[in-house]
């Protein structure tokens, strides 16, 4: 199988997207896997994010059998990517090809750090990152729980981002062990980027928490969930979490999704008594 290997940058054209979702359907019949999730699918077309596609056509029919997504988020040269190969075409050197092109392109694009994201059961993509020198670093499950009536968050006043910057970094560098520069890029990311929509948990009028929630199609992602050290144990994570599956309720949302790190225990028993149920594991790589 002779293959061309080309790359290109987000936002992607009508077609080539489109392509993509047919390899994504065909190999999810095959391996069960949420590749949409893993490579951000839906989120190729988008101008504000900031990446790369690296695509692999079989030269006969022309037909797109492998391809590899890295994306920088937040615009900090840290790039996060995954890829897939159509299952008739695996075990043909195609998944090496794409690594090594990505390889000149982060180089090219002047990458600080690469994370590899990769299906729990996808023992020939771990068995290939170990080969090119890659270590797991840690895990994550993707959580979901049904969008819903709640009013159980009444006693917190959960309010939108209103620049009330130095508390909400207070915060973030609380929960998460952050500097003060990376909670304001985080800060950035959530405020300006389209679909996202920062909130804060306020208590006595003084900022306690803080959540970002995500629109996507049918369902409603909740990210960087964090409360103030000083006020854990009150309840306001469970009542964050109810206003998000209350809002995705209004929103006509039919669920809420969110990921975790396996070994967060603490944030794992407040998902799981919020009603959250385990649906992806992913394990995640860096360059050794």
């Amino acid at each position: 199988m002779n293959i061309s290997i080309m790359t290109v940058s987000i936002p992607l054209d009508v077609e080539t997207t489109e392509e993509i979702n047919v390899l994504v359907k065909e190999s999810f019949l095959r391996d069960k896997v949420n590749y949409t999730s893993l490579l951000s699918v839906d989120e190729l077309s988008n101008y504000y994010l900031k990446g790369f596609c690296v695509l692999a056509y079989e030269d006969e029919t022309d037909k797109l059998v492998g391809v590899l997504s890295a994306v920088d988020r937040i615009a900090t040269l840290d790039f996060e990517w995954s890829a897939v190969v159509l299952p008739n075409a695996r075990r043909k050197g195609i998944g090496e090809q794409l690594v090594k092109e990505l390889a000149k392109n982060l180089k090219l694009r002047g990458a600080e750090t690469e994370l590899v994201l990769v299906p729990e059961n996808s023992k020939n993509g771990q068995q290939l990152l170990k080969k090119l020198g890659y270590l797991h670093d840690f895990s994550e499950i993707t959580m979901a729980a049904n969008a819903e009536a709640n009013e159980s968050f009444n006693k917190l006043q959960i309010t939108s981002y209103n620049m009330e910057e130095s508390e909400l970094i207070e915060v973030l560098v609380s929960a998460f062990g952050d500097t003060e520069e990376e909670a304001r890029e985080m800060i950035v990311f959530n405020n300006e980027t389209p679909k996202r929509k920062l909130m804060l948990a306020i208590v006595d009028k003084e900022v306690v928490g803080t959540v970002a929630i995500v629109d996507d199609s049918d369902k409603l992602w909740v990210t960087g969930l964090a409360v103030h050290k000083k006020s854990r144990g009150k309840g306001i994570g469970t009542s964050l979490l109810n206003w998000s599956k209350n809002e995705a309720h209004h929103l006509g949302k039919t669920a809420v999704y969110l990921d975790v790190e396996t070994d967060n225990e603490k944030a794992l028993s407040v998902y799981k008594k919020a009603g959250f149920k385990k649906t992806n594991h992913t394990d995640f790589y860096r360059k050794g």
